[in-house]
């Protein structure tokens, strides 16, 4: 029991932060901003580039089981390299490990598992406005580059389809069915976007974007040597920011969720909770 926090915490990435299987989107349905806001004539889209990036997580994962709460916080650091290609009419984003740190109240990868993850890169096909289409299967052998880089299929944040006023109003959603530990798990994703308007981040003129989102998580298969079934679903919420000329600045994200572990042969439901704030930083 004591290994089941790690299994979650990788459930929770997953949910989070996308999967290496293509999500099939629903066409977004976009609110118009008000008529009075001054409308630029071009939209907002992506630049290509390449650009250095820290990621900092952390997250505080409980579990329940046989009547007593098991809590473990765990600390991730990643320093990214991101670079944006032309792929006409879309956009090659390739996302590699540079350096990677994990601590854990209950353990972790040990410094030889951390440095064979470093040059793990993932490779995404984008549209403009940074909606991942698809994405390879990182290539590392090393099991914690390819399980970490794998949380980065929706790295960019999404931008408006149309000229972007302050108010304006998006969404869709997604279903997206990712390995995890042994388990196939399936997120189904609804997304609220909206445009705050333009501001200075860092020194620099921005956009400022906020993302609502709500999903469920279900999934079965063997995990630890065990039949497992997980259901479950949570809360997230972005604050990003991207700059005029099509650079993403960096932000921060929010997410809270409850899984359910049924482990069919011991027939035990194992409810695991975690909280998790993340910060991304676009270096110089």
């Amino acid at each position: 029991m004591k290994r089941l926090p790690h299994l979650f915490a990788a459930l929770s990435a997953a949910a989070c932060a996308g999967s290496p299987a293509p999500a099939t989107h629903v066409a977004p349905a976009v609110a118009a901003a008000p008529a009075s806001s001054p409308r630029p004539s071009v939209p907002l889209r992506y630049a290509v580039g390449t650009g250095h990036y820290r990621l900092d997580t952390h997250s505080r994962v409980e579990q329940d089981a046989m009547g007593q709460t098991t809590a473990a916080d765990v600390g991730t650091g990643m320093l990214l390299t991101v670079a944006v290609a032309d792929t006409e009419p879309n956009l090659r984003v390739t996302i590699t490990i540079d350096s990677l740190g994990i601590t854990s109240s209950m353990g972790g990868p040990d410094s030889a598992q951390l440095a064979a993850a470093r040059g793990t890169s993932v490779r995404l096909l984008a549209s403009r406005q940074g909606t991942t289409l698809s994405m390879m299967p990182p290539d590392s052998a090393s099991p914690v580059g390819a399980q970490v880089a794998a949380g980065l299929g929706d790295f960019l944040p999404e931008l408006p389809a149309q000229p972007a006023d302050s108010g304006t109003i998006w969404s869709d959603s997604s279903t997206r069915t990712t390995p995890s530990q042994g388990l196939a798990v399936t997120v189904r994703t609804t997304r609220r976007h909206t445009v705050l308007g333009w501001e200075t981040h860092d020194g620099t003129r921005a956009l400022h974007l906020v993302t609502t989102a709500a999903y469920t998580v279900s999934g079965s298969g063997q995990a630890q040597g065990q039949e497992m079934d997980v259901t479950g679903g949570g809360q997230r919420v972005s604050d990003a920011f991207v700059s005029a000329d099509g650079v993403y600045l960096g932000g921060t994200f929010t997410d809270s969720s409850l899984v359910n572990a049924s482990l069919v042969a011991m027939g035990m439901v194992v409810p695991m909770r975690s909280k998790t704030r993340s910060t991304i930083t676009r270096l110089p």
